[in-house]
C-alpha cells in the first residue's frame, strides 16, 4: 500500500460512516474521470484507424440492423 492509499485509510477510519461513504463515492468520481480523460485523449488522437474505419464501412454497407430482441438472447 502507498503512503497516500495508508493515509486516506487512515483519514476514512477517523470519520463517521456518512463521512467516509462522502470521501469513497468522491474518489469513484475522480477515477472515472480520470478514465474517461483517457478515453479523450485515444478519440482526439489524429493517427488514423484504418481498420476501425474499414469495420464502420463495412457495418454501414451491411444496412440498417434490427432492433435487438430480448426474448430471443
Amino acid at each position: 500500500m502507498t503512503a497516500v492509499a495508508k493515509e486516506l485509510a487512515e483519514i476514512v477510519d477517523s470519520l463517521p460512516e456518512e463521512k467516509a461513504r462522502e470521501i469513497v463515492d468522491f474518489a469513484r468520481f475522480l477515477q472515472q474521470q480520470a478514465g474517461d480523460a483517457a478515453w479523450e485523449r485515444i478519440i482526439g488522437d489524429p493517427q488514423p484507424r484504418t481498420k476501425l474505419d474499414k469495420f464502420a464501412a463495412d457495418a454501414l454497407r451491411e444496412g440498417p440492423a434490427e432492433p435487438l430482441d430480448l426474448s430471443k438472447l
